[in-house]
């Protein structure tokens, strides 16, 4: 019990991390060091069998993650031991610099400041931003926070829960790997399969779990059995067989149209989205990550699984 009661403390001391200070500098910051390491992988590969040496690669990396986290659990669970497991754990997940984000484009949005609007997507979403008018970017804004409830905080926090500060740590850099290698075209079409696949597999329960705490939130700041029909209905619409689950409840939701232009249209019955509902997005994924907070801890609490 004394064990389980510490790791709750370290959850609720890295989310305080997380709303009092938000991303660490980046010369201290976890994901930035993984990056690094992943670079010097990738700098390794050769032009031959580099699927297998991306395999290799994104199992090199995420166990390497494993045993860092094994490293910071063996230094107790004295104040020192707490405080490094918090700093590592809020590493793994991001809540405010997501919401804050999103605010600060709603806010140029409005404001019509679309080339800033422009510019500040380019590191918000995956896409070509040079063109997008208001909706489109709205759309893109909106898409990306419900997409990154999943990546940036369920599946984290999920890992945390299931695995502790390893699992957290592991899906972090898996997460990572996806987003700097796992692309469909070259040079990492190859080198990128393995990382591209397994993020996929380790976001399947996540991504679904999801539905449930958005719909949840909906009840407070959306229309839930919108959010569960357009989530039926759209999800397998995204090219990822994950991000559609989060986007679609969202759309649902909101009663929103969720468009990147060629790729994929979720809600199509709905209108195109305004500014506005970028904070009505905001107050979901809120509300969602809260829960997913206060249902760990609750889980921590039960005295079943406390024997």
């Amino acid at each position: 019990m004394i064990v389980i009661d510490f790791w709750l403390r370290v959850l609720l001391l890295a989310v305080l991390f997380d709303i009092l200070f938000g991303e660490p500098p980046a010369f201290i910051h976890p994901v930035v060091w993984m990056g690094k390491m992943i670079d010097v992988f990738t700098r390794g590969a050769s032009l031959r069998h580099r699927k297998i040496y991306g395999l290799f690669m994104a199992f090199s990396c995420a166990g390497i993650a494993v045993l860092a986290g094994l490293l910071i659990i063996s230094l107790g669970t004295g104040l020192l031991g707490l405080i490094i497991a918090a700093y590592f754990l809020k590493s793994s997940f991001s809540i405010r610099m997501l919401l804050v984000s999103a605010l600060g484009i709603k806010k140029d949005l409005e404001a019509g400041n679309i080339g800033k609007v422009r510019s500040d997507l380019k590191t918000f979403v995956g896409r070509d931003t040079s063109v997008l008018n208001e909706s489109q970017s709205t759309s893109a804004v909106i898409e990306s926070l419900a997409e990154s409830f999943v990546d940036s905080i369920l599946s984290p926090l999920f890992y945390f829960l299931v695995f502790g500060l390893p699992g957290a740590l592991a899906y972090r850099m898996i997460n990572t790997l996806d987003s700097m290698v796992g692309y469909r075209k070259e040079p990492f079409i190859d080198l990128g399969y393995a990382s591209a696949r397994l993020d996929d597999i380790v976001n399947w329960v996540p991504a679904r779990l999801s539905v449930v705490f958005i719909f949840i939130a909906s009840i407070f700041f959306g229309k839930p059995s919108d959010a569960i029909r357009t989530c039926i209905k759209d999800h397998y619409r995204t090219a990822s067989p994950n991000s559609g689950w989060s986007m679609a409840a969202v759309s649902g939701a909101l009663n929103v149209r969720l468009e990147k232009v060629g790729f994929h249209v979720l809600g199509g019955q709905y209108n195109e989205p305004q500014p506005f509902q970028i904070k009505k997005a905001v107050n979901i994924v809120g509300f969602s990550s809260f829960l997913v907070i206060a249902g760990i801890y609750f889980i921590g609490k039960v005295p079943l699984i406390r024997l």
